[in-house]
C-alpha cells in the first residue's frame, strides 16, 4: 500500500463532511491508499457514522479510543495502524485536493524524500507564501524556511518515523506538532516541497473544534515551547544555525504576541501575565544571535521587550496596525497567455506616519511618539532593510489557493508628504509579467478567475492591497480559460479607452526601439 491517511477525530459534527468526501474522491486508486479515522471518544454520533463508512468503503478503517483530549494520542494510534509506505496527516475539519495523494506519493518516490510538504491553502487561516514559491527537494533543518509551517499536514515515510522513534507527545501538550515535525527535520536532508498543486485545504470554522484552539495558558504554553527549544539544543550545536532556528520561535511565539492590534486589545490582567512570561523566556533563551535573523520591525520589538518598554511596544503596535499599501496601476497589457503590469507602490501609516530620514549615507526610521526616546539612533538604522524593499503580486482563488509572482522594482526616495526636512518616503516602481503557463510555481494556472493583489514591503514593514484599475473599486481579475486568450476583468467601461491608450503608447515605444536597433 502506498499511503495511509491518518485523521484524528473528535466531535466534528458536519465539519467532517468535506474531509470524508475529499478522501473518498482521490485520484489514487482505492487499493493504493487507506483512510484511518481514529475516534478520540466522540459523543456527537460521529463514531457510528465512521463505522458505517468503513462498512461501505474498504479503504476506510476506524479505531475508537477513550478520549485523550488532544490530537497526539490518536495520531500515534494511526501511525501504528498504518500499512502504507507513507503516512499523511489530515485534521477532521479540513480537506485535500483530488490529486493530493497521487502527487505527494509521486514526489516522494521521485525525490527519495522522507518528508513531502504539499501546498497548503488557508481558508480563514494564514499560510506561508515563501514556502510554496516553487518546488524544491533535498532540504533539511539547515533550511530554516522549513520552519515557516510546522503543522503536521505533511507526507512522512513510515519506516523513517519508526527508525528514529518519531511520535507525537501525548496528553495536553501545546506545540505537539512542532515537536513531531522538528524531530523529523533534525534527522533528514530529504525534505521536498510540492508547491505547484494545492494539496491541503486548512479551514478555520466559526465554531472551531480544534482541541488546541482558544486562549493559551502562559506558564504551561511557554514551558512546552522550552521543550521544543531543548530538542533543537539536543541536535544542533551552539552557533549561527541554532540562532537562526531559534529566531523562528522568537519571532512567531514571543515577539508576535507583543505587537499588532491584538496586543493593544488584550485584557490588561491577562496581557500582563502573558507579557511577563514572554519577557522571562526572551531573557532566558534568546539573545543578539537570534535577533540578527529578525526583520527590522520585529528586531525593534525585541529591543523594546528586553528594555521592558511597554509604552514603546504599544506605539510600535499602533504604527504597524495602521499600515496600508498604496498601490497605483500605471499600465496594463494583456497577451495571449498572460498580462503585464506597471505599478507604483509604497506603504503608509494611518494611525501614525511611517517615515524615514536621511542621515548622510544612512536611512533611519523616523520614530513616532514614545519610540523617539525608547530606541537609540543606531538601532533605527534602516538602510539595508529599505534597500531590500520589494513588491510581490499575488494571484488568489478561493478554491485553488494563492501563487506569488515577484515584481522587479526600482526604489525611489521621495520627500515625505507632511514630513520635516530630510524625511523621505520609499516608493517602488514595479514591472511584472504574469505568464498563465508558469505562474503556478512553474506550472500552468488552473483555469478560472484569479484576483490580483499586491504585497508591498518597505524597510521590513509590510502591507497588502488589491490591485485595482483607476476608476474601479473592485480588484482586477485574471480570467484563465480552458482554451483561448487570458482576459482581465474589473476594468470599468469608462476606462477602456485609457487602457487602449496604455497599449498604444507601449506599441509606440516598442516601434521606436526596433527602429533604433535597425539604424544601429
Amino acid at each position: 500500500m502506498k499511503v495511509s491517511v491518518v485523521v484524528p477525530v473528535y466531535n466534528p459534527g458536519s465539519n467532517i463532511d468535506e474531509c470524508i468526501r475529499s478522501l473518498l474522491e482521490q485520484s489514487l486508486p482505492a487499493d493504493d491508499y487507506e483512510a484511518i479515522f481514529v475516534d478520540d471518544g466522540s459523543t456527537d454520533g460521529t463514531a457510528a457514522r465512521l463505522d458505517e463508512l468503513a462498512e461501505r468503503h474498504p479503504q476506510v478503517r476506524v479505531a475508537h479510543i477513550p478520549n485523550s483530549g488532544w490530537p497526539g494520542r490518536p495520531r500515534n494510534v494511526g501511525i501504528e495502524m498504518a500499512r502504507g509506505d507513507y503516512v499523511y496527516f489530515v485534521d477532521n475539519d479540513d480537506w485535500i485536493g483530488p490529486e493530493a495523494l497521487e502527487r505527494l506519493y509521486a514526489t516522494a518516490l521521485r525525490d527519495e524524500a522522507d518528508v513531502v510538504i504539499g501546498k497548503v491553502v488557508g481558508h480563514g487561516r494564514r499560510t506561508s507564501r515563501p514556502l510554496f514559491r516553487r518546488n524544491r527537494k533535498g532540504l533539511g533543518i539547515d533550511t530554516p524556511l522549513l520552519l515557516a509551517m510546522l503543522t503536521p499536514h505533511k507526507l512522512f515515510r513510515r519506516a523513517f518515523l519508526d527508525e528514529h522513534g518519531i511520535r507525537f507527545p501525548e496528553g495536553r501538550v501545546r506545540l505537539e506538532d512542532h515537536v513531531f515535525v522538528v524531530h523529523a527535520y533534525l534527522h533528514t536532508h530529504r525534505v521536498s516541497i510540492l508547491a505547484d498543486y494545492p494539496c491541503y485545504h486548512w479551514v478555520l470554522h466559526s465554531e472551531d473544534s480544534n482541541a488546541s484552539s482558544g486562549q493559551l495558558e502562559p506558564v504551561g504554553y511557554f514551558e512546552n515551547l522550552r521543550q521544543v527549544l531543548d530538542l533543537v539544543d539536543e541536535h544542533v550545536e551552539p552557533g549561527p544555525l541554532r540562532d537562526r532556528l531559534y529566531a523562528h520561535w522568537y519571532r512567531t511565539k514571543l515577539l508576535g504576541r507583543v505587537g499588532g492590534p491584538a496586543f493593544l486589545r488584550r485584557d490588561p490582567g491577562y496581557g500582563r501575565e502573558l507579557y511577563d512570561e514572554i519577557r522571562c523566556l526572551a531573557l532566558e533563551r534568546f539573545g543578539e544571535g537570534s535577533e540578527r535573523y529578525l526583520a527590522f520591525p520585529t528586531r525593534l520589538r525585541a529591543l523594546l521587550l528586553r528594555a521592558d518598554r511597554v509604552d514603546g511596544l504599544e506605539t510600535l503596535a499602533r504604527l504597524e496596525g495602521g499600515l496600508r499599501a498604496r498601490v497605483r496601476l500605471l499600465e496594463l497589457e494583456t497577451g495571449e497567455r498572460g498580462l503585464e503590469l506597471r505599478l507604483r507602490a509604497g506603504v503608509v501609516g494611518r494611525a501614525l506616519p511611517l517615515r524615514f530620514a536621511r542621515r548622510g549615507e544612512r536611512i533611519l526610521l523616523a520614530p513616532p511618539g514614545d519610540l523617539a526616546g525608547a530606541l537609540p539612533e543606531e538601532r533605527l538604522d534602516a538602510t539595508k532593510p529599505v534597500s531590500r524593499s520589494k513588491v510581490d503580486v499575488m494571484l488568489r482563488s478561493p478554491k485553488r489557493g494563492e501563487f506569488l509572482v515577484r515584481a522587479p522594482a526600482e526604489l525611489e526616495l521621495e520627500p515625505a508628504e507632511g514630513g520635516v526636512d530630510g524625511e523621505v518616503e520609499p516608493v517602488l516602481a514595479a514591472h511584472v509579467a504574469i505568464d498563465a503557463g508558469t505562474a503556478a510555481a512553474g506550472r500552468p494556472l488552473t483555469p478560472g478567475d484569479w484576483e490580483l493583489h499586491a504585497r508591498v514591503t518597505v524597510g521590513g514593514f509590510q502591507a497588502e492591497q488589491p490591485i485595482r484599475h483607476p476608476g474601479s473599486r473592485t480588484p482586477l481579475v485574471m480570467r484563465v480559460p480552458e482554451e483561448g486568450d487570458v482576459r482581465v476583468l474589473g476594468i470599468p467601461a469608462a476606462t477602456l479607452g485609457r487602457r487602449l491608450m496604455f497599449q498604444l503608447a507601449r506599441a509606440r515605444r516598442a516601434l521606436r526601439r526596433r527602429r533604433r536597433l535597425r539604424s544601429a
